[in-house]
């Protein structure tokens, strides 16, 4: 591992506990090793990942602070999936041209909605559906959940990360539909058989 990977990874290992109670537990039961093991990518691409997904986050918080609180950014292999709701298209627009600029990112999936404020019950629905589906798959032992990475907005899915195969993009997808109040799903899942 060269030395960018190697202070990504660590960059990685200290942020942890700002992504979210799900990451962090995860990574108190598999531990460091086990958690970029679960990823089905090399540790130094996950590092490489999550470097591009801070810098991104950097930037967008650099930017405004709406940005940075409103729009989710999950990279994987360069892939940068942009997920959230902004006030308007100019909004939209600017978080994608600040991914895009980004050293190492290969491509954008700007799925970012426009807000129809749908106020903290939307917000409460979001989370529930996300934690349904997380836990409906880190428990089908026909996946790897940990690989598979979840946001949800307005009830619509979306996931992201790395499987072993179509079947188990399929399979990942299917179980998120399965969910009470999932409108759609939008799948960004890469296929690695390595």
């Amino acid at each position: 591992m060269n030395g960018k990977n190697a202070a990504a990874l660590t960059a990685l290992v200290i942020a942890m506990p700002l992504m979210g109670g799900c990451v962090a537990a995860a990574v108190g039961a598999v531990g460091t090793a086990g958690y970029v093991a679960a990823q089905n990518r090399a540790p130094g691409q996950v590092a490489d990942d999550s470097a591009i997904r801070i810098d991104i986050n950097d930037k967008l918080l650099k930017r405004s602070t709406s940005l940075f609180s409103n729009v989710s950014v999950e990279v994987v292999r360069g892939r940068v999936l942009l997920v959230g709701t902004v006030a308007s298209s100019a909004d939209k627009e600017e978080a994608g041209n600040i991914a895009r600029a980004c050293e190492g990112v290969k491509e954008v999936d700007n799925q970012i909605q426009l807000a129809d404020d749908g106020g903290i019950g939307g917000y409460a629905g979001d989370s529930w559906i996300t934690t349904k589906v997380k836990s409906n798959l880190v428990t089908d032992f026909s996946l790897n959940g940990f690989s598979i990475g979840v946001e949800t907005v307005n009830g619509i899915v979306y996931l992201s990360g790395v499987v072993r195969s179509d079947a188990q993009r399929d399979k990942a997808v299917e179980i998120a539909r399965s969910i009470s109040g999932v409108q759609k799903v939008v799948s960004a899942i890469q296929i690695s058989p390595e």
